[in-house]
């Protein structure tokens, strides 16, 4: 597993980096600032406010640099806006563990710290497919049981359509609450889905939806942004899952993108763990990583850094994480007594 990869272009910010999703971001509620410096550094921050402790600046999957050497001046031009902003403190998600390395030492030599974040925001593993093979290769790479269920969905009737008016973001609403009671999961509110495609243009956002017999058993919503497709979110059916739509959705998707030039297909985000020896460790991912890991096992997952807190203000981000401990705590209760009523 490497964090330097052909594969990932660290010039391209991707769809978390773009003006779009800024756009999008501050028609849910959340200020966004930019910071741009043409031909050297870029980064769009989202000003999150919490209760007690005040504003952070979140950075997904930046900054981006275009050109080495500038990592101290990015810095310096940060800290202006964070000190403007009173904010306590700044979550970066490098692209690259070169650029974490680089920002964490222009940030401490200037004496502050930079910690690891608690959770990631963002995936910190994904396989990311090469477009530029042939569909032919593609098809050849798959693991045999990929490639029949493909084709299997195909035979049984399974058909895809792209779609994303009022009807189908509703649908896909309802799909998404089904897979969240399934797999114990958490979503998205309903009017963070709506919000989201209604302030993105289609040609960046695109929803996918696989009918059986008139039914829609299975969505995606992915995005197309620089040279990547990213597949955002997905949900299903409980029903008619022996008809493998997920597979020929997925299939489809990657020759929409691959027919429109795109030149990496992001599966968004895989966790593959494995103890001491080797072995597979189990996890809350290990169905989906198994299914998305299906169509090319073989490639080299690509893994971040993840998030890292460069801390401002020790005091509000001491409370930060006291606060953040309880709330924990609390989910894991729930959970637990969640558990405990469905066993009765």
């Amino acid at each position: 597993m490497k964090n330097e990869k052909e594969l990932l272009d660290v010039k391209d910010g991707g769809f978390l980096q773009s003006e779009e999703w800024a756009f999008f971001q501050e028609a849910v509620g959340n200020k966004t600032v930019k910071l741009k410096i043409a031909d050297e550094f870029s980064a769009n921050m989202i000003e999150y406010t919490l209760p007690v402790v005040g504003s952070y600046f979140f950075i997904p999957r930046g900054p981006i640099f275009f050109k080495k050497g500038f990592v101290e001046k990015c810095v310096d031009e940060l800290l202006q806006i964070a000190k403007k902003e009173n904010v306590g403190w700044i979550r970066i998600e490098p692209q690259t563990s070169k650029d974490l390395t680089e920002l964490k030492s222009s940030f401490e030599k200037l004496g502050f710290g930079v910690v690891k974040s608690k959770k990631n925001h963002e995936p910190a593993q994904t396989l990311m497919l090469d477009l530029k093979k042939s569909k032919e290769n593609l098809l050849s790479e798959m693991k045999s049981k990929t490639r029949y269920n493909i084709r299997l969905a195909s035979k049984k009737g399974v058909e895809i359509e792209k779609i994303c008016d009022e009807k189908a973001v509703e649908t896909f609403i309802q799909l998404s609450k089904t897979t969240a009671k399934r797999d114990g999961i958490e979503i998205h509110s309903e009017s963070y889905y709506r919000k989201m495609v209604k302030s993105i243009p289609t040609d960046m956002l695109s929803l996918y939806m696989a009918r059986f017999e008139g039914k829609v058993i299975a969505t995606a919503l992915v995005s197309f942004c620089g040279s990547v497709a990213t597949y955002l979110h997905g949900a299903s059916s409980n029903e008619n899952r022996n008809v493998m739509a997920p597979h020929l959705l997925q299939w489809t998707i990657i020759l929409d993108a691959k027919k429109n030039d795109f030149l990496r297909y992001d599966f968004g985000g895989t966790k593959i763990e494995k103890d001491g020896n080797g072995e597979l460790l189990e996890n809350n991912w290990t169905g989906i990583s198994k299914f998305k890991t299906g169509f090319s096992p073989k490639s080299e997952l690509v893994s971040f850094p993840g998030c890292w807190d460069v801390v401002l203000d020790d005091k509000k981000y001491y409370a930060y994480k006291i606060l953040q401990n309880i709330s924990d705590l609390l989910h894991q209760l729930k959970m637990k007594i969640k558990k405990n009523v469905k066993m009765v």
